[in-house]
């Protein structure tokens, strides 16, 4: 019996000390690292190291500085924007100075009242030039830094004047913004007349002195100058274009109003093309140039027609004479002759 207990004994101790043995085994193979793991471990640990670094170097706001407003950079992404007139409705509020929000109208004379500014006067003004304005006064005295919105809730009917070479010509009212095509089709469109290219627009400033501004309707059209905005009062001007006179041996010989550049060959086309006695290989054309001096230019239309030389670009006010041929004109002469004694039919050339 004894012998039995020393044995059990034995086979504990040698079945604790195999548990030992493998405890520790797994111990380390747990510790032992690959290079790849080992780099991974040690940047993390360097960005934990660097975090913390951030975080204990960045000063602590007060509690006034966490609550103060930063201020807003608001940037003016049209600058023909609406602007504001008699009677339009505003809606004004201003950050953290729930006192000063209200809905104000506008008076005859252009003026609001607010609030510890009293009086301003914004007629004319964007809806972000007068919140430029608002802030200002309420920064002079009152408010440190104060942001201001301004919010034009309702829109008053205004009025725009279209006269000269348009279709129908008068006083013409709109709501909110109108541009100056949209004035010119108020108008009912341009007559086959008018000078495109040199549309005028008159405005009223507000010391009252006016301004004349010119704008090119057909770039506009292409898209190659931006479409203006019209204020209310602005009176569109549109003028008769200097013709493109047509003489000589063409079928319908007269005055021309082509639209955008024209060419020679146009124009006499426009004019019905050359007549039976025209000299194709002299076709004149007198230009005027910046200082009003006439220049002559001379063309032959059949290397124009064969691609030999380029087809010239006539300009306003220029003039188109097509010289008679001699010889055609001179058999012309004697077959009207021997027509009137033999009777001859037409002779075509």
């Amino acid at each position: 019996m004894r012998n039995l207990f020393r044995v059990y004994v034995r086979v504990l101790i040698a079945v604790m000390c195999m548990a030992s043995v493998s405890a520790l085994a797994g111990t380390v193979s747990k510790n032992k690292k690959t290079p790849a793991t080992a780099e991974k471990s040690d940047a993390g640990a360097a960005q934990v190291k660097n975090a913390t670094a951030a975080t204990t170097s960045q000063p602590v706001k007060s509690q006034a500085e966490a609550s103060a407003v930063t201020p807003v950079d608001i940037t003016f992404s049209d600058p023909n924007d609406y602007h504001i007139g008699s009677l339009d409705l505003l809606e004004i509020k201003v950050l953290q100075a729930d006192e000063m929000a209200r809905t104000v109208r506008v008076d005859a004379r252009g003026n609001i009242s607010l609030p510890l500014i009293g009086v301003v006067h914004v007629a004319g003004l964007t809806a972000y030039e007068a919140e430029q304005l608002v802030a200002a006064k309420l920064e002079a005295d009152y408010i440190q830094n104060p942001q201001v919105s301004i919010f034009i809730k309702e829109f008053t009917s205004q009025r725009v004047t279209v006269q000269g070479v348009v279709k129908k010509s008068g006083l013409y009212d709109f709501q909110g913004q109108a541009t100056l095509l949209q004035a010119i089709s108020m108008g009912g469109g341009l007559d086959v007349k008018a000078n495109e290219s040199a549309i005028k627009v008159i405005r009223q400033q507000t010391d009252g002195t006016t301004q004349t501004l010119v704008y090119d309707l057909i770039a506009i059209r292409q898209n190659k100058a931006p479409n203006p905005t019209l204020k209310g009062g602005d009176i569109v001007v549109v003028e008769e274009a200097d013709p493109i006179t047509v003489e000589g041996a063409v079928m319908k010989a007269g005055v021309f109003y082509p639209t955008g550049d024209a060419t020679l060959m146009q124009v006499i086309s426009q004019a019905g093309g050359l007549s039976d006695l025209a000299d194709s290989s002299s076709i004149k054309v007198f230009s005027s140039g910046n200082n009003d001096k006439k220049s002559a230019f001379e063309y032959d239309l059949e290397k124009i027609r064969d691609g030999k030389i380029n087809d010239p670009v006539l300009h306003a006010g220029d003039v188109v004479v097509v010289e008679r041929s001699a010889v055609r004109s001179v058999i012309n002469s004697v077959t009207g002759t021997l027509r009137g004694f033999i009777g001859f039919g037409t002779i075509r050339y």
